[in-house]
């Protein structure tokens, strides 16, 4: 499936949101879903902020923090905190499951994806009788010099 496909359909999700919440469908609130989604990787509020103005498109950051909330509450992005106080984003809908490793000295934040994780998740949905719909996991550490 093509971005632009999976664009259209990551909009209409959140239009159908808007619709049944009973809230406005404003330009603003699809242009910073569209600059979401055309990011790779992580941001924070300022960094969108940033990204938007630098496209001469005018945009408040109490708007770009509701919509964010908005955003989470359909689950169209995911929040991360990696042990600094900023919070970190990133698009949730057609991305894989996958995991960070935070280096706790330089700030970078990898990202992973082990299938044996898999096999843990069904363990433990087994032995509590539940279903787990999904995880977060967060592992710090510092390179080891070689």
């Amino acid at each position: 499936m093509d971005s632009n496909k999976n664009f259209a359909i990551v909009e209409k999700v959140f239009e159908d949101f808007l619709i049944k919440k009973k809230l406005r469908r404003t330009q603003e609130r699809f242009a910073i879903l569209e600059e979401v989604y055309n990011r790779e990787g992580h941001f924070g509020v300022d960094d969108l902020y940033d990204k938007m103005i630098a496209r001469n498109y005018r945009v408040s950051r109490a708007t770009l923090y509701n919509t964010i909330e908005l955003l989470l509450e359909i689950k169209l992005v995911r929040k991360h905190q990696f042990g600094d106080n900023m919070a970190k984003y990133e698009k949730s809908y057609f991305n894989r499951q996958h995991d960070h490793i935070i280096l706790t000295d330089t700030g970078e934040v990898l990202e992973f994806c082990d299938p044996r994780l898999q096999e843990i998740k069904k363990t433990i949905e087994e032995v509590f009788d539940i279903e787990i719909d999904k995880h977060s996991m967060y592992f710090y550490g510092v390179r080891k010099n070689t």
